[in-house]
């Protein structure tokens, strides 16, 4: 029985050789096509992460603008310290969110 596999693998080396290439190739072909998948994934969340990033970054440097236009007033009303402080603490939420969203996109990409 051991003669006959051994005859068999040497008469058809050939084949199984070939055979075992061809399966290589078709593995290595898939492979390829993944990667280029995942790298157009990649690409795309990098640039979608990129503008979000230029959106935040342009916001807080619009805000800080304004906030070095505003001539400082010796007398403010208790109404408008009041909005000032909601406008703060909703710039901080704002803030705090941001954060949220950045981290939740990060950890989809590097999990």
């Amino acid at each position: 029985m051991a003669t006959q596999i051994l005859d068999f693998l040497t008469a058809q080396m050939d084949m199984l050789v070939l055979a075992g290439m061809l399966v290589l190739i078709i593995l290595s072909a898939l492979q390829l096509a993944k990667m280029s998948r995942t790298n157009r994934q990649l690409k795309y969340l990098t640039e979608k992460l990129a503008g979000y990033l230029k959106a935040v970054l342009t916001d807080e440097e619009d805000a800080e603008y304004e906030e070095e236009e505003l001539p400082e007033k010796q007398f403010v009303s208790r109404q408008e310290q009041d909005m000032r402080e909601a406008i703060e603490l909703q710039k901080q939420q704002k803030k705090m969110k941001d954060a949220q969203v950045i981290d939740a996109v990060l950890s989809e990409i590097f999990p």
